[in-house]
């Protein structure tokens, strides 16, 4: 953990030592890990009070700043579930309405069926709403945002490869389905350059998602690229993950097998090709031409949650490909 994050967490909220070190345990190492960590997480952790806890959950809370602000005007950031008085104000100006009147609105419960129940997402520009959404902030994008997807009845929100929202394309693909087009096929859009992107459902954080341990699917890997074997897979190729993980599906590597683990962990270094494992895995290697002949090929990702771990070890893009050459790494 860095001297900063401990300097703050001593300071000002009192923590000792013992606390801060259980802390670094669970994996803390800068403020944006703190972010990631419940009230309730933290109390566990911590064995600090849960005042205390809501506070640290309250000050390292992620903040976005919504809409344009006045040159002149310093630009107030949400904190935590409420929004700021400078996100109402832009919210009331695109809308037309009295900063002081959607505030009440807000208040009466808009959006839950309680109260007053007004559906903004017909009164705010999509890329404003698609701009502010975090699915870790349950501000007024946020609300905005599950108001647009039970209106279109449909998943909306388009992420990129690391799970990180996709604000440009996600308003592109609401303005598709406005427009009458249909949901894209299988959860994947294309982009304007053919670009496939996943589409989720708003709430959902596609950032915890890992790639998840050939040998051991069900598992992410450590951030060290360290499996399970003490195999490191740290800068080896999709390919190579790919067919190692079929030869479990094949039989042909088992994880009580000790010896083949072993030629296993001397054989994956940085540098190491598919065509090096034919020999030891025939039946993995046809598998996986046939499954890159297909678009099948496994991806070999796993969300990680406070749920049990959900292996995503089945394709979520589909790709045409060209019969296979073992002399090519497909990806």
């Amino acid at each position: 953990m860095n001297e900063e994050l401990k300097l703050k967490l001593k300071e000002e909220f009192g923590l000792d030592e013992e606390q801060i070190t259980k802390l670094e345990t669970e994996g803390v190492k800068e403020p944006s890990d703190m972010a990631l960590l419940s009230a309730e997480e933290i109390k566990k952790a911590t064995g600090c009070g849960l005042v205390v806890a809501k506070k640290l959950t309250e000050e390292f809370a992620p903040k976005i700043i919504l809409g344009n602000v006045s040159e002149h005007e310093a630009p107030v950031e949400s904190t935590g579930d409420k929004p700021s008085e400078t996100e109402i104000k832009d919210f009331a100006h695109q809308m037309g309405m009295d900063a002081n009147t959607l505030t009440l609105f807000m208040l009466g419960g808009m959006g839950a069926g309680a109260g007053v129940d007004i559906d903004l997402s017909t009164m705010i520009p999509v890329e404003q709403v698609a701009g502010g959404y975090s699915p870790k902030i349950r501000n007024m994008p946020y609300l905005v945002m599950g108001q647009i997807a039970r209106r279109l009845g449909t998943d909306i929100v388009v992420i990129n490869d690391n799970g990180s929202v996709n604000a440009a394309e996600t308003a592109r693909y609401v303005m598709s389905l406005e427009e009458g087009f249909e949901p894209a096929e299988d959860g994947v859009y294309y982009g304007e350059d053919g670009t496939p992107y996943d589409i989720i459902a708003v709430g959902v954080d596609a950032q915890s998602v890992y790639d998840a341990d050939p040998v051991f699917p069900g598992k992410a890997l450590q951030k060290s690229g360290m499996g399970y074997g003490r195999i490191n897979w740290n800068k080896i190729p999709l390919d190579v993950r790919q067919m190692v993980y079929l030869a479990t599906t094949t039989s042909e590597l088992k994880r009580e097998d000790a010896a083949k683990l072993t030629w296993l962990r001397s054989t994956i270094k940085p540098g190491v090709t598919r065509t090096q494992l034919r020999t030891e895995f025939p039946l993995a290697n046809t598998a996986y031409n046939e499954a890159a002949r297909l678009g099948t090929l496994p991806t070999l990702r796993v969300q990680l949650s406070r749920q049990p771990r959900r292996p995503e070890v089945m394709p979520r893009r589909r790709v045409r490909l060209e019969e296979p050459r073992d002399d090519v790494n497909h990806y």
